[in-house]
């Protein structure tokens, strides 16, 4: 048995392994190397270079780990590495000491795997037998691969053999007829547990090459000449942003934002920063990098062409982040949110897509201000939150000022009011998002073992530290805010820890990992909280049934309402919030959310629902202005 590959690469058999590599050229002729020389051998390519995908498994000087081939290199020039004939599981040093230097001078090389990657502590005494793993091989054959579907707990779509698991092991589910569309609910209740207390189980779904549902896939699903091939350009990747820092505060802003995720330079400064050290849960540079990139759908070129500046920004829009079988619930929840944009506001929106299929009903000449981007799901390896996709759509969609909304969200009228209220509170001198205040004031008291509050509760029942009443997760933004959202983003996927330190009256405020923070709507608490922010929107996202009271509204009520305000609490809000139902969340029905725009839309255009929606203490308000005029001490804003 050889030893480990990156422990003594001159072991005699780990020559013989690199014998048998061989770089691969856009000539189509294998390269065969040695040390003194490298010459052509008139020899087809043949399966050297193998014919399922790669996959982006170590940048320069990491270490890749993968079950199956492993490439270095970069663009159109490789240096392929089989595994040793013994094992599907083995791990490289990507580096030009271990693998000579296949293109000096470029600072891209990295490897790519032909298979599963896997995490640094993977067990591969739990692999699939050979005997499965060849009958999955064989199945696959030459002009198909395996091609991730859904992540657990979401439903797959595939008209060809899935098979739900990890590279530990994979459960292989059936079609009653290939070629035929069929849907797995990937998670243990459905499809049993092949891999228990593994929480990167996913589906993966056996996809034929050249066929019409493979051009349908999510591209950055597919290696990037495929996805060239489709015409889905590439709109946000590091070297993008790189290359647009110089394009104004907006391009300064959104690399300060990334350079922590694109950059080996920034990455080896901060190894020397003790207050940015990353903890052993941290995700590799190369992930992080792969989290910046998204590609433009290409039945949306034309509304991307139209809509963004010659810079790739927006001036305004909404951002959403979602994954769903076409036709699946979450699908149709998300189509409303679209529809109601196109009904209500003259504003784009921008959709991430991190699923494996988009809506074919989702058309540019439908809904023409609408901008379907594909992105990469988080790794099965991660071991993070899906709603973490909500900040990195922040950074990828380049607007100006945005509004979140998620997909169980729809639009009302007046909501591009926010834009403007965004606008005006959301500058260089106060730059964090500004979320809207919570409808219930979590507390210390209320959940006492969340991991925050040894730094923001040292003290109960007074909490001083705990500056700002809990809020709801849908944040509005500029430009201004992206290295704000950026440094919390990395904070978590980095695993860095907030070290220990002495707050106003000498409070010990405890250290707090940040990668334990589990949800996307904590983690934003929690960086507001500790970058001391003071602003904070009234409620304007209100539950989608109070929205009733809207359409009991007649003129003849003028400006008497009979809804209620957000709840008081003893610290922050004794006198409760005000409300604006500029948009509604909890819209799980699509059909349901669907009849509501309808009835909204015919009153709003007959005249007969508010002129402005704003509500407190049983009256509506013309504005915010209004509002604050009678009631300045009301601590939201509007």
């Amino acid at each position: 048995m050889c030893p480990h590959y990156t422990s003594r690469p001159m072991h005699p058999c780990w020559r013989m392994l690199g014998l048998l590599s061989a770089l691969v050229t856009t000539s189509g002729l294998i390269h065969r190397e040695s040390h003194e020389q490298t010459r052509t051998l008139s020899l087809a390519v043949g399966n050297s270079s193998g014919t399922g995908r790669w996959n982006f498994c170590a940048n320069q000087w990491e270490e890749c780990r993968c079950n199956g081939k492993i490439r270095w290199g970069h663009g159109q020039t490789w240096k392929v590495i089989d595994p040793p004939s013994h094992m599907t599981a083995f791990t490289v040093k990507c580096s030009i000491e271990h693998l000579q230097d296949v293109l000096p001078g470029d600072t891209r090389k990295h490897c790519q795997c032909q298979g599963q990657v896997l995490s640094k502590n993977f067990d591969s005494s739990t692999l699939t037998s050979f005997a499965e793993d060849a009958a999955m091989t064989k199945l696959a054959g030459k002009d198909s691969e395996w091609i991730f579907c859904s992540n657990q707990w979401q439903e797959c779509q595939c008209n060809n053999h899935v098979r739900w698991g990890t590279a530990k092991r994979w459960k292989l589910i059936s079609p009653k007829k290939v070629g035929a569309l069929f849907s797995v609910k990937c998670d243990v209740n459905s499809l049993g547990d092949p891999v228990p207390g593994e929480d990167g189980k996913h589906c993966q779904c056996l996809v034929s090459h050249g066929s019409l549902f493979e051009r349908q896939l999510n591209p950055m699903l597919l290696d990037e000449r495929t996805a060239d091939g489709f015409g889905a350009k590439l709109v946000a990747s590091c070297d993008l942003f790189e290359a647009g820092k110089s394009a104004g505060p907006e391009g300064q802003a959104q690399w300060q934002a990334a350079e922590p995720f694109c950059s080996k330079a920034w990455e080896d400064k901060a190894e020397k920063d003790a207050s940015l050290h990353a903890g052993p849960h941290r995700l590799s540079l190369g992930s992080l990098q792969k989290l910046m990139e998204a590609r433009i759908d290409a039945r949306f070129e034309e509304n991307y062409q139209h809509l963004v500046d010659k810079d790739g920004w927006l001036d305004k829009a909404f951002v959403n982040y979602f994954a769903g079988a076409p036709g699946s619930k979450h699908a149709n929840m998300t189509e409303q949110l679209i529809r109601s944009v196109h009904m209500f506001s003259k504003n784009p929106i921008v959709m991430l897509h991190l699923g494996s299929r988009a809506p074919d009903s989702w058309t540019a000449k439908r809904f023409p201000r609408l901008l379907l981007l594909h992105a990469a799901p988080m790794g099965p390896d991660a071991h993070r939150s899906f709603n973490f996709n909500k900040l990195r759509s922040f950074l990828i969609s380049r607007a100006r000022v945005g509004v979140e909304l998620d997909s169980d969200q729809f639009v009302g009228p007046g909501v591009d009011y926010m834009f403007e209220m965004t606008q005006k509170e959301i500058t260089e001198n106060y730059s964090m998002p500004i979320m809207p205040v919570h409808f219930y004031s979590f507390t210390q008291a209320d959940t006492p073992h969340n991991v925050w509050w040894q730094r923001f509760c040292p003290d109960p029942p007074a909490c001083k530290p705990h500056s700002m009443r809990w809020s709801h997760a849908h944040p509005t933004w500029t430009f201004w805010s992206l290295p704000f959202v950026g440094r919390w983003l990395r904070r978590h996927f980095r695993d860095e820890l907030l070290l220990a330190t002495t707050g106003n009256g000498g409070l010990h405020l405890g250290e707090l990992p940040v990668s334990e923070i589990p949800e996307d709507e904590d983690l934003l608490n929690v960086a507001t909280w500790e970058e001391k922010g003071t602003k904070q929107w009234c409620k304007f996202d209100n539950d989608y049934h109070e929205f009733v009271d809207m359409l009991r509204w007649n003129p003849q009520d003028g400006h008497h309402t009979t809804t209620g305000d957000i709840a008081s609490d003893p610290k922050f809000y004794p006198d409760g919030a005000a409300k604006a139902f500029f948009t509604a969340h909890n819209c799980k029905d699509p059909s349901a959310t669907a009849k509501m725009l309808d009835e909204i839309k015919s009153r709003w255009e007959e005249g007969l629902y508010p002129p402005s929606t704003i509500t407190f203490k049983g009256r509506f308000w013309a504005s915010g202005s209004e509002l604050r005029k009678e009631h300045p001490e009301l601590p939201c804003i509007f």
